[in-house]
């Protein structure tokens, strides 16, 4: 460069640093090179280093790779690799050329500049301005570095590089923020292993080897030879269809993301329901996907978005309704979705629009019911039995155009249920007497009604307003008695009561017990006027029962009327042949009067230690595993004679210990007064369990009195030795056992089919008792000509062999599955006696195969789900448990028999809590509680009731001694967050009185008053928020709770505001 030129000034900016003052302090690197050094050997021999570096990378680029295989021919090929050597050895013995000479300076500032017009393609490529911009190293793929250890990798963190030896220790998969975002990343592939069809175990081959293939290598040589046999060549258009399906085996092979399973399936739905826009099914697993497609990989993101998701989802159901329109499933989960966004308002206008297109829709009168009893807002008792009653004037209609008899049986069955729902309603409201009286009027308009008759209604008005007797009462006769007689009845007036009530508490107190008093509609001729102004609905006109008034033709109707008594007096009687997969045994708002007995733990209010301090040291409290008898659990399943006398600690028992006062003099009428017009076994049965229940020595009067009239039935001999049994009177059970087995063989043949069951229940009594050879000897008596004798010697083969092909003779006899109701309780029987026999002579195995053939048998008839298939069950359960728990030194027992048996039993049934308890306390034994939550994690997921929801609490309360708290509260949040089971009065009361146990006053406060908005017609609730919390209510939240009872038209004896 001329030094006569001047090089110009550099530009000026403001916040550049201005290169002439002496003060501007140049950064220091200890890499860098010293750009003051005047001597300029170091940066010469750094640039011929860079040089040297740049046409080694270039020579390793992928371009030059691959420029030598370019051409398809082998000697085209190794004539251009010899040309290639030739090259390259001219080129090392050629002089080396001459480097273009680089041009340098000096400033005025003092700074050292070089000119290199060549450049360097790695700065461009880098991102750099110097050659320290490059990087001194050489990636191999996959974080590994030439020259680094093979366990040393790069990795980017946080925009950083950093260097990790992937030997050392790893965090934990689920505390690790490196893997966190990867849990949750829905973009990120995963690679789904699926099993083949014909996939199998190479190690369960007999051969000496193991056999190592690759199914995707014959995969492509199955499709490679089935595209010669079908002589389609390389120019064929087939040949893309092929190369597609590869495509696509190589995608799945590298990975799928969650997003792209999203879309995917979308897609598939999209063009499925294009295709089939009237498959409802396939509308309905559509919108079931946008909750998996918004919940993704993280559970807790539905309930932040739910609004929008609900919102995405109407959409989806006004487009599956324009094709569907008359579909009732779809209706129903339309309006369902709509309630979670929609307010009050809308909510009801939409069901009113719905109602007005469909008001035949039996399903949609049902379901609105539910809404109105159980929306806070719109809730008032006055609008809410108008419901029921609209409800039931709409089937009414529809009963009256039906001419087919299966659907005016379903019809009555469904009047008979609202009938039921509307007496609960008026109970809990605090309207008990109107509710029994609406109870005795259709039970004598249907059961009691007068032949003959021509004006029924008009009749049925003028037996009311006479005031006599009804149903349930004392000297009850009967509509049709009195239709006959037409006489008069005089009651005594009734004693008025003088009860000082100075504070809330005693209000609550008060409310309580004339709610248990008086129950029973007094009449007209019994209380003064002043009286009656004072409280008006203790009185109940005709007016007032009237729109219940329905006759029902059917007898499927008129039994479920029988047992919908005792379903509204708190009685768990269930009706004869009907198993738990009905909605008898899941509805919400009739088990709100289950007998929890044993429910809480002893000394549930005994708060357990924290931490314990061993030595000094902290550490958890031990906590005792607990095994108890598996019969305490709330009561789901099949009442028969076993269930209705059972023996404390032996088997479940279904009867009440506690019984109100009105309630049982009610029941005990109404059980006299049915009986008399029918003579059912099952109803008598129940009678007796009733009465031995409430005083032994009333039950076996009425026992002997029962035989005394039905000298030869063996069902009421076999209840009356069961009745002393429950009593621990053994003695006498076994007298009046040998006094049946020694008269029956003179009874009639169709008598004689109940001895099985004499017999069954008589070795099972031996057996509990620890007396197994009794018990054999009963069994083989069956096959003989003389009766069991105490003294009798054991059995000998001979016996032994002729009792076992008796029982098979009579297992084929007689069928489980029998439309006659006898002969098919002798084939279950008789099928108990021959397991029993089994068990006690050979052993549990055989035993149990003779339960296997008999559900076998039932399976393939496909009844597997029915009432017969639940009584098996059960007794398979009870024969498991008996041996386990008594006799499994004798001839061992696995824990897994059980376990599998009971599994198959709740996956048929999974409404029992027989087998749920059988379960636990298998597992409770095994001290393994992870099956015992997944098993009810499962059950609740698909379809979950009350009576499941709180088996799984009464597992967790009685799982520990002590329990754990935050796992009862865990299953109790999300029991009253259930959609099925938020509105149960039972499970906010268990709820409130768990937090009480734990001296959570506040907390229990706030589960009052959310209570109140799930369930705002009950008066337990809120007589229940006054009793435990009125010392910690200010007189702003009393007023609010007194006004908040009367907008809503609980019923109060007393008035309450005086009293704030």
């Amino acid at each position: 460069m001329d030094p006569s030129r001047k090089i110009p000034p550099p530009p000026s900016f403001q916040s550049a640093p201005d290169l002439s003052k002496s003060s501007f302090n140049i950064p220091s690197f200890s890499s860098a090179p010293d750009v003051f050094n005047k001597e300029t050997n170091s940066s010469k021999s750094a640039h011929k280093e860079h040089k040297r570096r740049s046409r080694r990378s270039r020579s390793r680029s992928p371009s030059h790779r691959k420029s030598r295989y370019r051409s398809r021919s082998p000697k085209r090929s190794r004539s251009r690799e010899r040309s290639y050597r030739k090259e390259s050895r001219r080129s090392r013995r050629s002089p080396s050329k001459e480097r273009e000479p680089l041009h340098s300076g000096e400033l005025k500032t003092g700074f050292t500049f070089i000119i290199d017009k060549r450049g360097d393609p790695e700065l461009s490529f880098y991102g750099g301005t110097h050659s320290y911009s490059v990087p001194a190293f050489r990636r191999s793929g996959y974080g590994r570095v030439l020259g680094f250890n093979w366990n040393e990798r790069l990795i980017v963190n946080q925009g950083k590089l950093e260097l990790v030896d992937i030997l050392s220790s790893k965090p934990a998969r689920y505390t690790d923020s490196e893997y966190a975002w990867k849990e949750i990343d829905k973009s990120l592939k995963r690679i789904r292993i699926k099993k083949q069809e014909n996939d199998q175990d190479p190690f369960s081959l007999s051969s000496g080897y193991v056999q190592l293939s690759d199914d995707h290598q014959k995969k492509k040589k199955a499709d490679y030879e089935s595209l010669v046999s079908t002589g389609v060549d390389y120019r064929s258009l087939e040949g893309n269809k092929v190369r597609a399906v590869r495509e696509e085996d190589e995608e799945e092979e590298e990975g799928e993301s969650y997003n792209d399973i999203i879309r995917r399936r979308t897609v598939e739905y999209n063009q499925k329901l294009d295709k089939e826009p009237e498959n409802v099914d396939l509308w309905l697993e559509f919108i079931r996907f946008q909750d998996e497609a918004a919940e993704g990989l993280d559970a807790s993101a539905t309930k932040s978005n739910q609004s929008s998701l609900n919102e995405v989802k109407l959409s989806i159901f006004e487009k599956a309704l324009m094709y569907n329109p008359k579909d009732e499933r779809l209706i129903l989960a339309y309006l369902a979705c709509g309630a979670t966004i929609w307010d009050t308002l809308t909510l009801l206008r939409e069901w009113d629009k719905q109602l007005k297109l469909y008001p035949d829709s039996i399903k949609l009168w049902s379901e609105y019911i539910n809404t109105r009893q159980t929306s806070f807002s719109s809730f008032s008792f006055t609008e809410c039995i108008k419901v029921f009653e609209d409800a039931l004037s709409i089937l009414k209609r529809q009963l009256d155009r039906t001419k087919h008899r299966e659907e005016r049986e379903d019809i009555e069955c469904l009047i008979v249920y609202i009938i039921l729902r509307t007496c609960l309603l008026m109970k809990q409201s605090g309207y008990i007497e109107r509710a029994y009286s609406v109870l005795q009027a259709i039970v004598e308009y249907n059961l009691f009604a007068p032949a003959g008759i021509q004006d029924k209604l008009g009749a049925f008005m003028e037996f009311w307003d006479n005031e006599v007797p009804r149903f349930g009462e004392k000297e009850a006769q009967g509509w049709n008695a009195y239709y006959n007689t037409k006489a008069d009845y005089e009651h005594r007036p009734e004693e008025e009561e003088n009860v000082e009530i100075i504070n809330l508490q005693d209000w609550a107190r008060h409310e309580i017990e004339a709610d248990q008093k008086h129950r029973l509609p007094v009449r007209m001729t019994q209380i003064d006027d002043e009286n009656v102004d004072e409280d008006p609905y203790r009185v109940t006109l005709f007016d007032d029962i009237q729109p219940f008034l329905f006759e029902f033709t059917t007898f499927a109707a008129r039994q479920t009327l029988i047992y919908s008594i005792f379903v509204f007096l708190g009685l768990n009687y269930t009706p004869p042949n009907i198993g738990t997969n009905t909605h008898f045994f899941t509805d919400t708002f009739t088990h709100n009067d289950l007998p929890l007995d044993k429910f809480w733990p002893e000394n549930s209010n005994k708060q357990s230690c924290l931490v314990w301090y061993v030595s000094g040291v902290p550490m958890e409290p031990e906590q005792a595993v607990t095994e108890n008898d598996p019969f305490s659990i709330p009561p789901s399943y099949p009442v028969g004679l076993s269930e209705l006398f059972a023996q404390p600690q032996h088997w479940f028992c279904s009867s009440k210990t506690e019984y109100n006062k009105v309630d049982r003099e009610f029941t005990k009428c109404a059980f006299e007064q049915l009986l008399k017009l029918e003579r059912s076994m099952h109803l008598t049965l129940c009678y007796l369990s009733f009465e031995s229940n409430y005083e032994y020595k009333a039950g076996r009067k009425l026992a002997k009195s029962l035989l005394k009239d039905d000298r030869t039935n063996l069902v009421l001999w076999t209840a009356y030795a069961q009745m002393e049994k429950s009593h621990n009177k053994i003695d006498e059970a076994r007298k009046v056992y040998m006094t049946a087995l020694s008269t029956y063989r003179s009874f009639s043949e169709s008598e004689q089919l109940a001895a099985p069951l004499m017999y069954q229940m008589f070795a099972k009594l031996e057996m509990e008792n620890g007396r197994p050879a009794e018990a054999l000897k009963i069994l083989v008596s069956m096959s003989g000509d003389k009766p069991y004798d105490v003294n009798m010697p054991l059995p000998t083969a001979t016996l032994i062999l002729r009792a076992r092909e008796y029982f098979a003779q009579k297992t084929l006899q007689l069928s489980v599955l029998s439309e006659m109701e006898s002969e098919m309780q002798a084939g279950i029987n008789m099928g108990v006696c021959s397991a029993l026999f089994e068990y006690l002579s050979s052993g549990l195995e055989n035993a149990c195969k003779v339960f296997d053939r008999t559900l076998d048998y039932i399976k393939e008839r496909k009844a597997e789900r029915g009432y017969v298939s639940e009584l098996v069950m059960t007794e398979y359960a009870n024969l498991l448990y008996q041996h386990a728990k008594y006799h499994q030194l004798e001839g061992g027992f696995q824990p897994r028999m059980m376990r599998e048996r009971m599994e198959q039993a709740i996956q048929l049934f999974p409404n029992n809590t027989m087998f749920f308890s059988f379960y636990i306390w298998n597992e409770s034994r095994a001290k393994v509680f992870n099956r015992v939550q997944a098993l009810f994690n499962t059950a609740l997921s698909k379809e979950s009731n009350v009576v499941l929801w709180l088996s799984a609490i009464y597992n967790e309360l009685h799982r520990y001694k002590p329990y754990q708290a935050n796992l009862v509260r865990d299953l109790f949040e999300r029991s009253i967050q259930d959609i099925n089971t938020k509105s149960s009065i039972i499970l906010w009361k268990c709820y409130i009185k768990f937090e009480l146990l734990q001296r959570n006053i506040e907390r229990a406060k706030g589960l009052f008053y959310r209570s109140l908005r799930e369930c705002p017609w009950s008066k337990e609730l809120y007589i229940i928020g006054i009793e435990q919390f009125e010392k910690i209510m200010d007189d702003k939240e009393l007023n609010e709770l007194a006004s908040l009872m009367l907008e809503k038209e609980i019923r109060l004896r007393t008035p309450i505001t005086d009293l704030i």
